[in-house]
């Protein structure tokens, strides 16, 4: 097991990011960064898809996705436990398969899955403002970007002050949330008809497909449990507070999800919500009427700022693992003097995630369209390196069986292998809906995108290496 952080040109980094962050800053990290957009904006593509078969599926899917999450989460876990240093994935899959696999995830977290995530959640805050205040789509683009710079300068100022946001953010997202699912059953507003059928059957093979599709739509939702490791360098005691805070985090995700997911379907038909793009402004204009809405659409708003706050915090810790390996530009791994924050990662990070956001909003000019863009983006890369993250718990026991591990994956090698199965399903069926929509539309998908984007990783992994090489030599 490695003592210290990752070595640059043969030389060890002197300089760490300083431990700021307790156990509750990660649990506010952990629901933070999943809790955002998701159940809010992806709760009519679960339904659209499941529709013709009934609630049980629907509600069986949010439940099944958070298992997965948590079962992914509980190997995670051990690996941050293992390396609690800045950069959590990178270094996992550095360890457990080399330099080559490892740099390509933070090429493309660099590239597609950190900032389109970022980009994603700042575009769902604006979707959401628009209800408060309606606006032209070149003002929402321009909102959607001073998001982005403005969380960018908190974070370059204090880690402290990020937590601080993040903190905030993650209590008024959860007390919101509960107050979606507990003020229709106090107003006595739920109908138990609106949940039949509970199960109306139908094909298997077509049921299967469209379970796929609806898994691919939940794994947004629950986006963000990873974000936890590469922050580990900034947290006291991290064997013990990053897989405490990774498990009570999600615990309290799963719960939250699917009591939002009951309120909803209680209030509101299954043919109402398969259409609709705000659910939760809806659930709150039956309730108390148009100000109903302009309320969720705050809390909602709220939920995906914080979210987008907790990118922040994560994206940079990776990028500046990167070049601690002397794979990009060491002026990335530089810690600011004064502020003690990788500053210069931070604001390279919100340069590329304002041209995506600039780029989406001009090719759909419309911020539901660009949010769905960039999130299916993000999941279509996501599913590949999560999946090769998990996968290195098994690794690492067959390489390091004698390496020390603080804490160990509960249930393995049950657990892990429950996510990769679900996970490698979920890809297949992502990857079978975009082949049948290339072959109606003749149009590029996100599968195709990413799998480019990975063949440019590793060209330009090729010349970083040989330039490492020649620097060490001269």
């Amino acid at each position: 097991m490695s003592d210290g952080p990752p070595a640059t040109d043969g030389k060890l980094i002197p300089e760490l990011l300083p431990r700021l962050l307790g156990m509750w800053d990660g649990v506010a990290v952990v629901v933070g960064s999943i809790i955002g957009s998701g159940i809010f904006l992806k709760v009519g593509n679960v339904d659209k898809a499941l529709l013709d078969y009934g609630f049980a599926p629907i509600l069986s899917v949010w439940a099944l996705v958070g298992l997965v999450t948590l079962c992914g989460s509980l190997a995670l876990a051990e690996l941050a436990a293992m390396y609690p240093h800045a950069g959590g994935p990178y270094l996992y899959l550095r360890e457990a398969y080399g330099r080559l696999p490892a740099f390509l995830w933070g090429w493309t977290e660099f590239w597609v899955v950190r900032t389109g995530s970022v980009g994603a959640l700042a575009c769902a805050t604006v979707l959401y403002m628009t209800e408060l205040q309606p606006m032209s789509p070149p003002f929402q683009c321009l909102l959607a970007v001073t998001i982005v710079l403005g969380l960018s300068l908190i974070n370059v100022w204090s880690t402290r002050w990020g937590a601080n946001v993040q903190n905030l953010t993650a209590i008024i997202k959860v007390l919101f949330l509960m107050a979606l699912i507990a003020v229709p059953m106090l107003m006595g507003r739920f109908e138990s008809a609106n949940v039949q059928p509970i199960w109306s059957g139908g094909d298997t093979s077509t049921f299967l497909r469209a379970l796929g599709i609806a898994m691919v739509a939940v794994m947004w939702p629950y986006d963000g449990w990873i974000n936890l490791a590469p922050i580990a360098e900034e947290i006291h005691q991290p064997q013990r507070n990053v897989p405490l805070a990774m498990v009570v985090g999600i615990g309290i995700v799963i719960l939250v999800y699917l009591g939002a997911n009951l309120s909803y379907h209680l209030v509101l038909p299954m043919s109402h919500l398969a259409t609709t793009e705000r659910a939760a402004a809806d659930v709150f204009t039956s309730l108390f009427g148009p100000w109903g809405g302009q309320l969720a659409a705050l809390g909602v708003m709220c939920s995906t700022f914080g979210a987008t706050n907790s990118n922040m915090l994560t994206g940079p810790r990776i990028y500046l693992a990167i070049a601690r390996d002397g794979l990009v530009h060491h002026s990335i791994f530089k810690v600011h003097g004064t502020y003690k924050t990788p500053a210069n990662a931070i604001l390279l990070q919100a340069l590329w995630t304002t041209i995506l956001i600039v780029g989406f909003f001009l090719a759909y000019e419309n911020p539901k369209k660009a949010f769905d863009g960039l999130t299916d983006s993000v999941i279509a890369a996501g599913l590949v390196f999560y999946s090769l993250t998990v996968a290195a718990v098994y690794v690492l026991r067959w390489k390091r069986p004698s390496a020390d591990r603080p804490y160990r994956t509960w249930g393995y090698p049950l657990t892990p292998a429950l996510m990769l199965a679900v996970y490698g399903l979920t890809f297949y069926s992502l990857v079978a809906e975009q082949v049948d929509a290339y072959r109606k539309t003749g149009a590029l998908k996100e599968v195709t995108v990413v799998a480019g984007l990975i063949v440019c990783g590793v060209i330009y992994y090729a010349f970083a290496r040989r330039s490492a090489r020649a620097r060490a030599s001269a």
